[in-house]
């Protein structure tokens, strides 16, 4: 039975003696894959090698300008509101009971 090793044992250890481990690990678990996945592997690795390719950005598009509805202002005079007081209209636009 294996016991787990910290981080402070590992370490303590020289490089040489941490990638013999490493290897070790890795030769046991590598031989357990089929060989679709070790394809896969190699080719991922092969891959990461490569230079990044650069995304260009995109300008946004301008936005579509919509035209906003006015409320038509009514004219100084009196009116009648639907529970049928009376009012009018003053300069400044507020509406004021007669």
């Amino acid at each position: 039975m294996k016991k787990l090793i910290t981080l402070k044992q590992l370490m303590k250890l020289s490089k040489k003696k941490l990638l013999l481990k490493l290897k070790k690990e890795f030769a046991k678990k590598i031989d357990a894959l089929p060989k679709r996945k070790l394809a896969e592997l190699c080719y991922n690795m092969a891959k990461s090698g490569l230079p990044k390719l650069k995304v260009i950005k995109q300008k946004a598009l301008p936005k579509k300008k919509t035209k906003k509805k006015r409320k038509k202002k009514r004219k100084a005079g009196t009116y009648t509101a639907k529970n049928g007081r009376k009012y009018k209209i003053l300069a400044s636009g507020k509406a004021r009971f007669i």
